[in-house]
């Protein structure tokens, strides 16, 4: 049946009435005349919308795809993410908790959705992101700037040919994106709407694809789908100077890794097969570098108890060789077929049980995580078929933040010990050379200094709509209104749905800049944000000791550098108006602006920013950075 009458009606639609109420009333209509049960979802009207693009009936509509656009949290950080996989292949660790599943790289399972995605794409990486990218467009989304995540557990141990294919693969099909999907038959698609079609398609497509990566790298900087960050795997026994100089080489921006514990004990009963020790060497080299990374942490791991578990999570953001920028916290879940299993089954192993991962992880969101982290996931996306022992509540992460938004809204301490910590003791100031004056101060190794720029936060009496002050909580995008004290809630755990009727608005933003200390040297986290401490931008300038820099060339001595910068809001498009989002609206180069002046004062020659090719055009034409061979750089 077809659905074409029923776009062209939404496109009609005079702009008064371009709502998402009146499109239910016309899709109701639809179904009506018809005599169908069931409502058009909104991705067969997208997917009918671009054929209707393709055969040129009609032109695009911007506000139509944001009025059909599924899932809008995707792109709403301001960039989509790609998540791929790369083939099974060995791993060098023996951990007893770690699935083994031989269909898939080591530590995934096949049923989790990326993997399965993978699996059905024969872990091909054309396949894999052409099928990523054509499900992102088809639900709305803009493609144009592409987190690239590569799942490869180890990276290093891969064989090097293979490294380098997989990684021009993901270059290539993001550079022939738009080729692959001007070809695709949409018609066919909207029937058949599956991987084997899919595969069939790009296998019966020609693409002109360079030979050399360096060549794929380049087109990439002015293509229409543009990677702007690129994300691997890997352990901490694995980071050199050598392997992080290498990544450079190919554009690699961040790293996870794999740290689990603080606890030496726990990681030699868990065979992890490193120290902390390799642990902090290894982040410490990754900073050097300029590199962002991610950390995993494993409460209820074998032999651990909740205060283990609590002083690793103290441990990872006292000590100046971790402190990191981004966290996946992972309680451990037991899995058929691993080491773990045979303990549990023996009786030597007990899982976590769900109300001590609800109090760990209150706990670490209301006392541990800092403002200037990032909560990247919290509790894996495991099916609970695959589980033999752990929580069998499935919406756990849902429930916890629930429940703490709950407690905050009754809790008069519990809100004052969590928005207190967004500036214990603020240092403020009325001008910038005030405050430059002041960033010279020295940091303790776990103290955070705050300096306040033309603004500051309110009484911890006002309630706000996030339960912990990572950079994810805080996004703009979460501020749909503000809570009031005595705003009325049905509880999510009385069978509610948790919502929240409020008054609310946007207010004008000012500058927060955060200082601690690393194993490096000085940190500022420099960001945008409201009175209530929501966050519209920021970015992580590093000032190294000259005793902590490398021997690499565009590094050294007296050269500060950029390890982050992010604006928030829903995706602009390169070359776009900003209608209204934060993004492009001169946030970025105001944070760069600011992050050069605090390098400049404390006589820093030069600023050198870890970027992907994605971004280069960027920082050229807009903030008048030049090429500095895999970084970007001017001099101050």
């Amino acid at each position: 049946m077809s659905l074409e009458k029923l776009v062209h009606d939404i496109i009609a639609l005079p702009e008064s009435k371009r709502t998402r109420d009146q499109i239910k009333l016309l899709k109701r209509s639809y179904a009506k005349d018809f005599g169908i049960a069931e409502l058009p979802t909104n991705i067969q009207l997208l997917q009918t919308y671009h054929y209707l693009l393709q055969q040129e009936q009609i032109t695009r509509d911007m506000e139509v795809e944001k009025l059909l656009i599924k899932r809008p949290i995707r792109s709403e950080s301001g960039i989509v993410s790609v998540q791929v996989l790369t083939k099974p292949y060995r791993c060098p660790g023996k951990c007893i908790f770690c699935p083994n599943d031989f269909t898939m790289p080591k530590s995934y399972i096949n049923t989790e959705p990326g993997a399965m995605r993978a699996l059905l794409n024969n872990f091909d990486p054309y396949k894999q992101v052409y099928n990523r990218l054509l499900s992102l467009t088809l639900t709305g989304h803009p493609i144009d700037k592409i987190e690239m995540i590569v799942l490869w557990w180890t990276r290093d141990v891969y064989p090097d040919d293979y490294k380098e294919r997989f990684l021009k693969g993901l270059y290539d099909a993001c550079n022939t994106f738009g080729q692959f999907f001007k070809q695709l038959d949409l018609s066919v698609y909207r029937e058949k709407s599956n991987s084997k079609y899919l595969s069939y398609a790009v296998e019966e497509m020609e693409f002109n694809y360079p030979e050399m990566i360096e060549e794929s790298i380049a087109i990439n900087e002015t293509t229409e789908a543009r990677i702007i960050g690129l994300t691997v795997e890997t352990r901490p026994e694995y980071v050199t100077h050598e392997n992080c100089q290498m990544r450079r080489k190919r554009w690699v921006t961040r790293l996870e890794m794999g740290v689990q514990s603080t606890d030496d004990a726990v990681l030699e009963a868990n065979k992890r097969g490193h120290t902390t020790l390799e642990v902090r060497q290894a982040l410490h080299t990754l900073r050097q570098y300029g590199f962002k990374f991610s950390i995993h942490i494993m409460p209820g791991l074998y032999t651990a108890t909740l205060d283990s578990d609590r002083q690793s999570f103290v441990d990872i953001f006292s000590d100046p060789s971790i402190k990191p920028d981004e966290l996946k916290f992972y309680p451990t879940a037991v899995i058929p077929n691993t080491e773990l299993y045979e303990l549990y089954r023996k009786g030597e192993y007990e899982a976590l049980k769900t109300d001590d991962i609800k109090t760990l992880v209150k706990d670490v969101l209301l006392h541990i995580v800092p403002p200037y982290n990032r909560i990247k996931r919290l509790i894996r996306d495991i099916p609970a078929t695959e589980i033999a022992a752990w929580s069998d509540i499935t919406n756990l992460n849902q429930l916890v933040h629930h429940e703490l938004a709950e407690e905050l809204i009754y809790n008069e301490q519990m809100r004052s010990d969590l928005y207190g910590r967004l500036a214990p003791d603020a240092r403020q100031y009325d001008d910038e050379v005030s405050l430059l004056q002041w960033l010279t101060s020295e940091c303790g190794d776990e103290e955070i200094i705050t300096h306040l720029l033309g603004g500051q936060f309110v009484s911890t009496d006002e309630v706000r709509n996030f339960e912990s002050l990572d950079t994810r909580s805080r996004e703009i995008r979460h501020k749909t209104s503000s809570r009031s004290q005595q705003a009325s809630i049905t509880p999510l755990t009385q069978g509610g749905q948790g919502e929240w009727n409020e008054p609310g608005g946007i207010d004008e933003p000012f500058l927060v800049i955060r200082q601690y200390h690393s194993s490096v040297g000085m940190e500022y986290f420099v960001s945008f944000e409201d009175e209530y401490g929501y966050l519209y931008g920021f970015t992580r300038l590093l000032l190294p000791q000259a005793e902590e820099t490398v021997d690499f060339p565009w590094l050294g001595a007296n050269i500060a550098m950029i390890r982050e910068l992010h604006v928030y809001g829903k995706v602009a498009r390169i070359g776009g108006e900003a209608e209204g989002k934060q993004q492009h609206r001169w946030l970025g180069g105001r944070l760069m602006d600011m992050a050069e002046s605090i390098a400049a004062y404390q006589w820093y020659h030069q600023l050198t920013v870890i970027a992907w090719v994605g971004v280069k055009q960027y920082y050229r034409d807009y903030l008048w950075y030049q090429n500095d061979g895999t970084y970007m750089s001017k001099i101050l």
